[in-house]
């Protein structure tokens, strides 16, 4: 006899879940171990058996109270219910959760030298679990794990639990904890060698920031690693601590390295609204003597300035940070009215102090200018110049919050090789703060002054001029400023140029923003400010942000909307 069953009871067609009672973390770990939960999310459910789906609702409630336990639930209550009469069906949870089992008893003890070591004073301070907190396991695991991680980098290689444990007392709500973490002995570095043989090993030690017999922290061995990465000499840097198997707690470190390409080779396309098309031709000499020693050759052309350097750099003490610099330069820079041919030898000394950077430095240049049809010159100027930089922020390519500093100083004397005697200073700063998940403020101030005998010998590139992509808005590239009876723009003795910027995250990637920008140019410094309006939109793309603004002189409503495009970190 052929029985057929009615296909309502043979297969349902579709099934909801409703987890009602619980949310955040809790619902997320329910969802994920509740199986009937997992089958409701089957993308296929023309065929569900009715029969699993009311074998699953009868497991559930088992489920869900062991989602729960390891967040300190031991008493949930679930009322559980199947709606076969809807379509879909309906699978309906409500928890109860009651109260939650708490930390009672705790004895957490941390042997070994460990013991009076202010990191896992510190450690304990927060992260130990504490009578009366609601018992979370994976916070206790988590407890754990940080304490082994702790251990690990700070050099205690024989670290171990010689003790841990958790008893819950479900009749009582408490959950007594007992740990015992045995550091052992603490380890210190020992003897670094290197297996490079392009470079001496005295040259590669300088790159080393601690001393045989210092504590082992491997946050130190970690920053070797990527100092040597950085310094482009090698194309990978392999560090391997030789863990000593006997007695000893001196850790030798053996660094394995595998030399980069000597000469890397760059060709870049590009344009900037500022300087129009640009094509750049480099090559980098990653090492030219095993004392390190490296240079960089590079021709840069676009249709306002073209340049053609060479910089020679000899490595300082601490070689990440500090160098020696023999630089010459060649540039030809053709801006509207503003023709100058500048020819320039100088030597640098940079380094880093705390978070500043520090430059020395000494020029010999010489400047042939025009501005417009009368004005005129050419030359020769030793200037001595110092520069110091401060950057604060955690990522340079997408910045959320962060700050900026710039100083400098320079001058020269119509005593010593200059042909007119100045000083002039500098200070800018710039600043990125955010004031929601997706609003950030971003402001910027640039001020400087100089001091000159006579102005008219200054060139152009001893001048101020503002105005374009990075400066004010609105306003063609160093257009700002006083002209002369040509109507070319002359430059002058003081700058200031600022901006506020709203901008706003609409997408993973994009930003959409407003501005204000205000500055100018001056002769003397009681001269009315510009200002511009506009607004824009940025793509945060994988060498910075990309960014393209319109924006309108407000003060000389004639201009027309100006286009601006630029490329690079937000800092």
């Amino acid at each position: 006899m052929l029985i057929t069953l009615p296909l309502q009871l043979a297969f349902a067609q579709q099934l909801n879940v409703e987890i009602r009672g619980v949310d955040g973390k809790l619902k997320e770990n329910v969802e994920s171990l509740l199986e009937i939960k997992r089958l409701a999310n089957n993308d296929n459910q023309d065929s569900l058996s009715a029969y699993r789906i009311r074998y699953l609702h009868r497991q559930a409630a088992k489920d869900i109270r062991q989602a729960l336990e390891p967040f300190g639930y031991y008493h949930v209550q679930v009322n559980s219910e199947l709606k076969t009469q809807t379509t879909p069906w309906l699978a309906l949870y409500n928890i109860t959760l009651n109260e939650p089992v708490r930390i009672g008893d705790v004895s957490w003890v941390i042997k070994g030298e460990a013991e009076n070591d202010p990191a896992f004073q510190a450690w304990a301070a927060t992260h130990r679990p504490q009578t009366g907190e609601v018992f979370n396991h994976q916070r206790y695991e988590s407890a754990k794990s940080k304490l082994n991680q702790l251990a690990s980098e700070h050099g205690y290689h024989q670290a171990e639990f010689t003790e841990h444990q958790v008893r819950v007392d479900i009749a009582s709500n408490r959950a007594n904890i007992t740990v015992v973490f045995d550091s052992g002995p603490r380890y210190h570095f020992g003897p670094v060698s290197f297996s490079a043989a392009e470079l001496t090993d005295a040259f590669l030690q300088r790159y080393v920031t601690f001393a045989p017999g210092d504590p082992y922290y491997a946050e130190k061995v970690l920053d070797l690693q990527m100092a040597l990465v950085d310094s482009q000499y090698f194309e990978s840097v392999i560090i391997k601590p030789l863990w000593p198997e006997s007695g000893s707690t001196e850790v030798p470190i053996d660094v394995d390295t595998t030399p980069n390409a000597k000469s890397h080779y760059r060709v870049g396309l590009g344009y900037g609204t500022d300087t129009g098309a640009r094509l750049t031709f480099a090559q980098d000499r990653r090492w030219v003597n095993d004392s390190g020693h490296h240079y960089q050759a590079a021709l840069r052309l676009s249709q306002v300035q073209s340049t053609g350097s060479f910089t020679y750099i000899i490595p300082g003490r601490s070689p990440r940070t500090d160098s020696y610099r023999l630089r010459g330069e060649v540039s030809n820079k053709r801006n509207e009215e503003q023709h100058s041919k500048k020819y320039l030898v100088g030597v640098s000394d940079i380094r880093r102090l705390g978070g500043w950077q520090r430059t020395y430095a000494l020029d010999l240049m010489q400047e042939n200018f025009s501005i417009g049809d009368f004005e005129e010159g050419n030359s020769q100027f030793l200037v001595p110049r110092t520069h110091w930089n401060y950057i604060s922020a955690r990522d340079r390519l997408n910045v959320n919050e962060g700050y900026r500093i710039e100083l400098g100083l320079k001058g020269g004397s119509d005593s010593v090789l200059s042909d007119t005697t100045f000083v002039s200073a500098t200070a800018s700063a710039k600043s990125i703060l955010p004031f929601t998940d997706r609003w950030r403020v971003i402001s910027r101030l640039a001020l400087g002054a100089t001091k000159v005998d006579d102005f008219s010998v200054l060139p152009p590139s001893l001048r101020f001029f503002t105005g374009g992509d990075n400066s004010v808005r609105g306003y063609g590239y160093e257009q700002l400023g006083p002209r002369n009876a040509d109507g070319a723009v002359i430059g002058g003795r003081y700058l200031v140029a600022g901006s506020v910027e709203f901008d706003y995250r609409f997408a993973e990637q994009w930003r959409v923003a407003v501005f204000t920008d205000i500055g100018n140019v001056m002769l003397e410094p009681n001269q009315p400010l510009k200002q511009s309006i506009g607004f824009g939109f940025r793509w945060i793309s994988p060498i910075g942000s990309i960014r393209l603004d319109f924006a309108q002189a407000i003060d000389e409503p004639d201009k027309p909307w100006r286009l601006h495009f630029t490329l690079g970190p937000d800092l």
